[in-house]
């Protein structure tokens, strides 16, 4: 039987902790951690037109269309090995980017295999957000209670100070969570259609979240 890569789509609310569950999954099985964020900031670095037209959207929190999203992540995939597992997170935020994802992927001679969703309480997410620290150099993310940096107030990567995001407030993680759920209704309910989505209870430890990724992955 040919080994076939899985393409796994991971999704989930601010706070659900889903990047630090990608990055065990790239240190213990050798996934591809591939998402947009990164591709927003190291796209725009390198000057990118497709990029810097993204940033006059995102800069001022507005949605990028899905055009320009899809324009770059064609040219995002190429950087990534196409016989490993990958990871794709959260590259899928409006009903129209299911059908470009789907495209995408038939181009590399790939298909989506699930979509991990993970759920969230909105009391858990408020606890998470008000105590995250961010690296703004190089996007690390850091929390008081789950994961902390070595030294205090400085990312362990790249040993730039920490900052916290000013809408980790409790009243802006509500409004967050609230839209969240609103656009992310049809997505699910495409991929339920579809049978390959999962969900995933976020609100327990990072330890026992991963347990059940690795046992729903079959991994």
């Amino acid at each position: 039987m040919p080994f076939h890569s899985m393409t796994i789509l991971f999704h989930g609310p601010s706070g659900s902790g889903k990047d630090t569950q990608v990055e065990l999954l790239v240190q213990k099985y050798s996934f591809e951690n591939i998402g947009t964020g990164e591709m927003f900031r190291k796209m725009y670095s390198e000057g990118d037109l497709d990029a810097i037209r993204a940033y006059e959207y995102y800069s001022k929190g507005k949605f990028v269309p899905n055009d320009i999203v899809y324009k770059m992540f064609t040219k995002w995939l190429e950087k990534f090995d196409i016989s490993k597992d990958w990871a794709l997170v959260s590259v899928v935020r409006d009903i129209g980017q299911v059908q470009m994802l789907d495209d995408l992927l038939a181009a590399k001679g790939r298909k989506l295999d699930k979509f991990v969703h993970f759920t969230l309480s909105e009391e858990v997410a408020i606890e998470r957000r008000a105590l995250r620290w961010i690296c703004s150099n190089c996007g690390s993310t850091y929390h008081e209670k789950y994961k902390q940096e070595k030294i205090k107030g400085y990312c362990d990567k790249c040993g730039t100070i920490l900052t916290q995001r000013v809408d980790d407030t409790p009243e802006k993680t509500k409004s967050l969570l609230s839209e969240y759920n609103r656009t992310i209704a049809p997505i699910l309910e495409e991929y339920r259609n579809r049978g390959i989505l999962v969900e995933v209870d976020a609100n327990p430890t990072i330890e026992e979240i991963h347990t059940n990724v690795v046992r729903v992955l079959n991994l």
